[in-house]
């Protein structure tokens, strides 16, 4: 397996330098990644991790992200989408959300990223080819509900599976740990469709 080299920066996201991906995680360098968030209607779509997966193993997250290596500029990160979801977009098809700053620091991972983040607003389902080492399946929420779990103004909510239909109650557990991540692109997402209604 090649080792993935990746650009660091300070926290004011100059690039100092670069390392390889393991390395990044270990010393908690700030580096780039891309998210991309789709939705349907008044529903965000999100993936559920492989349980193979080294990092956040079998818990829901964005609809597709990665990170961006030491060659790639922004728009190459539309890769992820057709490499994890199996849709093929072009970069124009997407709306810029910004830049967030996020931080995850556990036991296992010190992840601190820049997160070029974008949305796709889906006209039908579009029909997806998961890569099953990295996503184990999509699942749709309501965009309310999900703002109101990482808010903690409830507990659960549902989550339904694209492809078989079923839905199960979670909380905020069954997700990477990006609370307030969450509830700024939630809320970015809620203002565009207000600002266009």
């Amino acid at each position: 397996m090649t080792t993935e080299i990746i650009r660091i920066f300070d926290a004011d996201m100059n690039c100092i330098g670069e390392k390889a991906r393991e390395e990044v995680h270990r010393t908690g360098d700030w580096h780039e990644t891309f998210h991309c968030w789709f939705t349907l209607g008044e529903d965000v779509l999100v993936q559920k991790r492989s349980k193979a997966k080294k990092d956040y193993p079998g818990l829901f997250d964005i609809t597709s992200a990665g990170h961006l290596t030491a060659d790639e500029t922004i728009e190459d990160g539309i890769r992820e989408i057709e490499e994890e979801l199996g849709v093929k977009l072009q970069f124009n098809d997407l709306i810029s959300l910004g830049i967030i700053k996020e931080e995850i620091k556990l036991e296992t991972i010190y992840d601190r990223e820049f997160c070029h983040v974008f949305l796709y607003e889906c006209n039908e389902m579009p029909k997806f080819a998961l890569q099953e080492e990295e996503v184990e399946s999509i699942h749709r929420i309501r965009l309310e509900d999900g703002l109101n779990l990482f808010k903690g103004v409830t507990q659960t909510i549902e989550v339904t599976a694209i492809d078989s239909g079923g839905s199960q109650i979670v909380s905020k557990d069954s997700f990477v740990g990006h609370d307030a991540y969450y509830i700024e692109v939630f809320k970015r997402i809620k203002e565009l469709k207000a600002e266009r209604m």
